[in-house]
């Protein structure tokens, strides 16, 4: 089995195309189109997640054509689970240039706890659930596009239809139910159908090799919080200046462990904020020798720092746990440094904290 893959982020992509790992083998996932033909398994990322809805539907119709009919692939749109961005517009200019013959869109992911309700996606509250995104089925409808509703256990209508699911036994029909059509079907949702049409997946489980250096520029409470819990190894950084640089390698050197995240400047916007810490990144890094593991939370500060070091795409080899894919980065000055990654909203407030503890102790050295 091969894997096409489109997300609009570059967090979304990995995490997808990890689920499929074990079964399609090793997946090359780009943020720039490749200068020959896509590998047999390859992924996206298109980057409309901070787009406005007129540069996304021209993003998505550009890049459809990576998602057209090949024998033994599964096609997968990545959708958001939380439904950020455009990605209904994103899905409906994608639809529009494919029109095929079915279309299973799945957006909900129990494990995270989103899950789809009469067709709109919700997000576990507390107690209770509480909506989010745009309502996929109205935004569908306004770009032409007919979609029917469904619940797991209905008969796949043709076209496009838009799936409620609230547990992996939900999903898992779904699934089954898009296997058994005949002919090709373009799958869209988020990691949890991939998950499910995938099977088993790739776990890898460490211990990572040391040094490892973590680097943060999301700036969601729930890395902010997973900070805060790994604070033995957290060092915030002031830039990318020639200071910064130093200590960071010698906290490396010492401890073969450093999680340094940015200090913004205060009431820095969203904009601002990423055009600073790509402007800083690009200063840091080529003042760094490799590590061996770069962990990095957010799509955007991922991609930044593959651009800046020259690299040409990720090769998913598996995942720590849903949502923390393992790759390898291709190309560039870090060529064949593992990466581990998570989007700025996911986890536990513990994660970053176990997987820097998580490490070889045979090497500390960076370049090692």
């Amino acid at each position: 089995m091969h894997l096409r893959l489109v997300a609009d982020d570059l967090t979304g992509a990995l995490d997808s195309a990890a689920c499929f790992a074990a079964r399609a083998g090793q997946v090359a996932v780009f943020w720039a189109p490749p200068a020959g033909a896509l590998p047999a398994s390859a992924a996206l990322d298109i980057a409309t997640r901070e787009q406005d809805k007129k540069a996304t539907a021209a993003t998505a119709a550009a890049f459809a054509a990576a998602l057209a009919p090949t024998p033994d692939t599964v096609a997968f749109w990545k959708l958001d689970s939380l439904l950020r961005g455009h990605g209904a517009t994103g899905l409906a200019a994608g639809l529009q240039k494919l029109r095929p013959a079915h279309c299973l869109i799945a957006p909900a992911f129990p494990f995270q706890g989103r899950i789809t309700r009469a067709g709109q996606q919700y997000a576990r509250d507390g107690a209770g659930w509480r909506p989010v995104g745009e309502p996929l089925h109205d935004t569908l409808a306004r770009h032409g596009i007919v979609v029917t509703l469904v619940r797991p256990g209905d008969t796949v209508p043709p076209g496009v239809s838009l799936w409620d699911a609230e547990t992996e036994d939900d999903l898992h029909q779904i699934a089954t139910a898009g296997r058994a059509l005949s002919g090709p079907v373009l799958w869209s949702g988020s990691g949890g159908l991939a998950a499910l049409l995938a099977g088993a997946p790739a776990d890898l489980d460490g211990p990572f090799p040391a040094p490892l250096l973590g680097l943060f520029g999301s700036d969601h409470p729930v890395t902010a919080a997973q900070l805060r819990e790994a604070r033995a190894h957290h060092l915030p950084l002031a830039g990318g200046d020639a200071a910064s640089a130093a200590g960071l390698a010698a906290r490396l050197t010492a401890t073969g462990t450093a999680l340094a995240s940015f200090d913004l400047p205060a009431g820095t916007d969203r904009v601002a904020a990423a055009a600073w810490i790509d402007r800083e990144l690009s200063a840091l890094l080529p003042r760094l020798a490799p590590p061996r593991t770069l962990v990095v939370a957010g799509g955007e500060t991922l991609r930044a720092i593959c651009t800046a070091l020259g690299a040409t795409h990720l090769e998913v080899r598996g995942q720590l746990q849903p949502g923390v894919p393992c790759s390898i980065m291709r190309g560039g000055a870090w060529d064949g440094v593992v990466v581990v990654s998570k989007s700025g909203a996911f986890g536990a407030p513990d994660l970053l904290r176990r997987i820097a503890d998580n490490i070889e102790q045979n090497s500390k050295e960076p370049g090692a």
